[in-house]
Parts: C-alpha cells; sequence; structure tokens
C-alpha cells in the first residue's frame, strides 16, 4: 500500500532547492530551515520524493498541494529551499519548504490565495495507477494552534488509501514579511500538541531570522 502522496526516500544529505535570489542583503535562505538538531532526537536527514497521480477529484485541490509540500511548479522572482527529516522508514517524518517573495504585499497576496483554495478542499480524492494502484481520500480539517508568523494557519490532513487509514498529517503555513513557510509533520500516529506546537515554533523562529 503506498504511503498516500508522499514517497520517502532515504537521502544521504540534506536536499536544499534554491530559486531565483531576492534582491537585498539577506542571509541566505536555507539558513531558516530546520536542522536534524532543531528537532527531537532520532530525526535524520531524508528526502521526499513526488509521487504523481492520474486523476483527481479536485484538481484545484491537488494542484495547490503539490505546490505546498512539492513546489510545483515554481514561481519566478520567488526564491525556494527545502528540508526533509524521518525517525526511521517508518516514520515520523518532516517536510519543510520555504519561499522568499519579492516582497510582503506579493508574499501576502499568495498566502490568502492558497488559504482561499484550501478552504473548498474539505475532501478530494486523488487515484494511483501502476504497480500499487489506489484511490487515496484526503481531508484538510482546520486545527488551533499558537501562531508562528504574523499569519499563520494550521490543518489536520489525513490520507486513506482504499478506504484503509494511511497516514495523518499537521500541515502549518505561517508568513513574516516576504517568507512563507510550509511545515508538514507526518506519521502513522498524530503526534503530540506539544511536540508538533514545539517544531513548529522552532521553524517559525529560524524563519524569521531570513523573512525578507
Amino acid at each position: 500500500m503506498p504511503l498516500g502522496r508522499l514517497v520517502l526516500v532515504a537521502g544521504m544529505a540534506l536536499g536544499l532547492l534554491t530559486g531565483t535570489a531576492q534582491a537585498g542583503a539577506l542571509p541566505p535562505l536555507s539558513r531558516g530551515l530546520l536542522t536534524a538538531a532543531d528537532l527531537p532526537k532520532g530525526y535524520y536527514a531524508r528526502t521526499a520524493e513526488y509521487q504523481a497521480y492520474s486523476a483527481s477529484s479536485n484538481p484545484a485541490c491537488s494542484k495547490t498541494m503539490d505546490e505546498l509540500e512539492f513546489s510545483t511548479p515554481r514561481f519566478r522572482g520567488v526564491e525556494y529551499a527545502r528540508a526533509g527529516f524521518a525517525k526511521s522508514d517508518l516514520g515520523p517524518w518532516i517536510l519543510e519548504n520555504l519561499r522568499r517573495y519579492p516582497n510582503e504585499a506579493t508574499a501576502d497576496h499568495d498566502f490568502t490565495r492558497i488559504l482561499n483554495v484550501l478552504s473548498g478542499c474539505s475532501t478530494f480524492s486523488q487515484t494511483y495507477t501502476g504497480r500499487d494502484p489506489a484511490v487515496i481520500t484526503v481531508t484538510l480539517t482546520p486545527i488551533r494552534m499558537a501562531k508562528v508568523g504574523s499569519r499563520s494557519k494550521a490543518i489536520w490532513v489525513t490520507a486513506k488509501s482504499n478506504g484503509r487509514w494511511a497516514y495523518g498529517e499537521i500541515l502549518m503555513l505561517a508568513r513574516v514579511r516576504g517568507t512563507f513557510m510550509i511545515l508538514s509533520q507526518l506519521g502513522f500516529k498524530r503526534p503530540s500538541p506539544n511536540t508538533a506546537q514545539a517544531i513548529a515554533d522552532r521553524a517559525g523562529a529560524k524563519m524569521r531570522k531570513v523573512a525578507g
């Protein structure tokens, strides 16, 4: 059974993907990413590989989730960086994506655009074909977490594969000035609220240091 929307593969080094640099004397965006030292004991660097689906019941929702978790597609003038971690082959996993926009207004506009799309994505499904065919049903439910940016939104994401539980994910979206963070904490079990908040707080603090 596939894990769902994500296929996680071992990486010997932290995978950082960067796009067009923002003008000005700002620190490299990659400095704002979490490292294994920022996380609870036992996490190590691990990259995430995109698993393509053949159909979606709501293409706008699927496209937006791909954009958030895999920075696909990328936009001109936006700088990107990403990192991934795992505690074992069976999780839990952490994925983080950062974007730095040319200015705060553009970042805020994009943040609003994404929230507007996700507000209509309470449930949708994606069909996978090939070696492990499956229909993955994704459910998004807003949850309460302490803010980690000027604006932030926390969402509990669950995925069922052919009707059976696959994984859960705490998705935290946050913006500080012109920088946008997408933090995913995934696992077969829901992380404890205190642990999830502590990781989000640390990610938010690092993001603020590189925010444009």
